[in-house]
């Protein structure tokens, strides 16, 4: 199979890791990946190089309409069976590339917890689409209940999954001290961290747990200021490590003792919480979206209520005085992503769709 993705990111985050993996693993069962994104992302380019046959075009501004006809031609030139939308900005785009190529297979993926919109245009637009993605089933049921009635069948349920080979698997059995805690991802508040930073200060200053946080940043923004602020202010500067364009993540879970997804949005999956997970790190998450598909409380995570600190303190101080619960989490949590949250698992089901809508037997 030849594949398309459109790509219409500016920074790298849990949509274009999904991709990028994806397009890694299709080219180890021989098909050809190709990636289209804007050509001013050469960050994005470069990466993206790396798995895949990656045409780089204007997609931004008025750009976006002139790309139709650089996609036609990349269309013909790798001869395209599927082509993949991750962005719903380029799906009036891609509405009429299927216009125009009929014969293409077109798939739109949900990578975000956003209700269907029902207006005349979208649904027009909707209805050219063979198959809509959805990476959990937080998004899944979202979708179908905001869809008309012709368009329910069309989503499919595949769960994202994780590169397993990427990733040290180590059962933990203990806590070390200090304990290190690791968060990855953007550092915005809606992701939680301020409240991340909270539960640090909680715990040394307060219940005098010596605790250290380590940061795996995806990118710098305005809020990191902010936070680095709050650290100097509480006296936390030994204990905050703010580590930027960390290349092998694999050796960041293998050296933390515990990971905290902290948002205070619903998320659509939680890559990192796989990641983690799979890794052996015992994993504390808020509630609040699909991470309750990922982690089942108690038994493979914790679950807590977005924007509570001292929920996420006392959650790290309760498997820091049960061994035995540390270890159980640690292990089942890697079983638990394992058995259903691999890229393997997630492929194969994507690759059936694929043969489905192509009708390959």
């Amino acid at each position: 199979m030849n594949l398309l993705h459109i790509v219409y990111a500016k920074v790298w985050g849990g949509g274009e890791q999904y991709v990028y993996m994806l397009c890694k693993e299709e080219n180890a069962r021989g098909h050809r990946s190709v990636v289209v994104l804007d050509k001013k992302q050469d960050h994005l380019v470069k990466k993206f190089q790396e798995v895949a046959t990656v045409c780089p075009i204007s997609l931004y501004g008025i750009g976006k309409f002139f790309a139709i006809f650089r996609l036609l031609k990349i269309l013909k030139k790798f001869k395209i069976d599927i082509l993949n939308c991750h962005s719903g900005t380029m799906v009036p785009v891609c509405a009429v590339l299927k216009t125009l190529k009929p014969n293409i297979k077109w798939v739109i993926y949900r990578h975000n917890v956003t209700p269907n919109k029902k207006d005349f245009y979208h649904k027009a637009i909707q209805r050219k689409a063979d198959a809509f993605v959805c990476v959990s089933r937080l998004v899944y049921d979202l979708q179908k209940q905001t869809a008309t009635t012709e368009l329910i069948d069309k989503f499919h349920l595949i769960y994202n999954g994780i590169d397993i080979k990427r990733f040290i698997k180590r059962i933990r059995s203990q806590v070390r001290f200090p304990v290190k805690i690791g968060y990855a991802g953007r550092m915005e508040e809606n992701k939680g961290v301020g409240v991340l930073l909270q539960a640090l200060k909680i715990l040394n200053l307060q219940e005098k747990v010596p605790c250290h946080l380590y940061i795996a940043a995806s990118s710098q923004t305005a809020f990191t200021e902010k936070c680095n602020q709050f650290i100097i202010e509480n006296g936390l500067t030994r204990n905050y490590h703010l580590m930027n364009d960390v290349k092998d993540m694999g050796q960041f879970y293998n050296e933390i003792d515990l990971f905290v997804l902290p948002s205070l949005v619903k998320e659509s999956f939680g890559l990192v919480l796989c990641e983690a997970m799979y890794s052996g790190v015992p994993t504390i998450s808020t509630n609040n979206g699909a991470q309750g598909e990922i982690i089942e409380n108690n038994i493979s995570g914790l679950l807590v209520n977005p924007n509570d600190p001292c929920a996420i303190a006392e959650s790290i101080k309760s498997l820091i005085s049960s061994p035995a619960k540390y270890e159980q989490i640690s292990l089942e949590g890697n079983k638990r992503v394992e058995d259903s949250f691999a890229l393997s698992i997630m492929v194969d089901k994507l690759n059936g769709l694929f043969n489905q809508l192509l009708q390959i037997k």
